[in-house]
């Protein structure tokens, strides 16, 4: 009786070290401590991974909402800036008005004096200048408008005139060709205008500007 022999299927697996990693559809189901290390070493790694990803996602979303939080702060600094300088100027300007008028009141004579003078200087060849001023100021005004256009060699008449309609320290000067009219509001309005034209350019450029006529007092 002849013996049977069962052809070799190769199907046994064997790890560099002799260790049977499949014998046909068994496979290994033991691992060495070197393997075990291995496997255990590259989850970590894996997880460490994961957990710097997760890490980093939520550092830059931190990061984004921190960006947007410095921009809103930021923006309300700049209009709260802008707020102030403007209050500051508009402050300055109402006080200067105030020492403005206050000093009209006091020195309204001396003022309207001088500025009839300037314009007594161009007019030389009038034959009569008419001056209205605030009713208390026209004696006086009077009296010394007189004395300065003698002593400048004016030719025409000098004509000061009592005017209810005419504020402290305004006046109005009137010839055959034309008028000039000095009043606090127009004053006032062209410091308004300057203010509101200040107000309007960049804080840098205001800054230089402050600074340029600071030193230029100083010196």
């Amino acid at each position: 009786m002849s013996q049977a022999y069962k052809p070799f299927a190769f199907d046994r697996v064997f790890a560099e070290d002799g260790t049977v990693l499949r014998d046909g559809e068994r496979v290994k189901n033991i691992f060495t401590r070197e393997e075990l290390e291995a496997e255990a070493s590259a989850a970590a790694a894996a997880a460490r991974t994961s957990e710097e990803a997760q890490a980093s996602r939520e550092a830059a979303e931190a990061l984004k909402q921190l960006t947007g939080r410095l921009q809103s702060i930021l923006s309300r600094m700049d209009q709260e800036s802008a707020r102030l300088r403007e209050d500051a100027a508009r402050l300055a300007a109402a006080a200067a008005a105030r020492i403005a008028g206050k000093a009209l009141e006091a020195y309204g004579e001396d003022t309207i004096t001088e500025c009839v003078r300037e314009a007594l200087a161009d007019l030389r060849s009038e034959p009569r200048i008419a001056v209205r001023v605030a009713p208390h100021l026209a004696e006086p005004v009077a009296d010394r408008l007189y004395e300065a256009a003698e002593k400048m060699g004016f030719e025409g008449a000098v004509v000061v005139r009592a005017d209810e309609e005419v504020a402290v320290g305004d006046c109005v000067l009137e010839w055959r060709a034309g008028i000039i009219e000095r009043t606090a509001a127009d004053i006032e309005s062209r410091i308004a205008e300057a203010i509101e034209k200040w107000l309007a350019r960049p804080a840098d450029e205001q800054s230089q500007s402050a600074s340029a006529t600071s030193g230029g007092a100083a010196a």
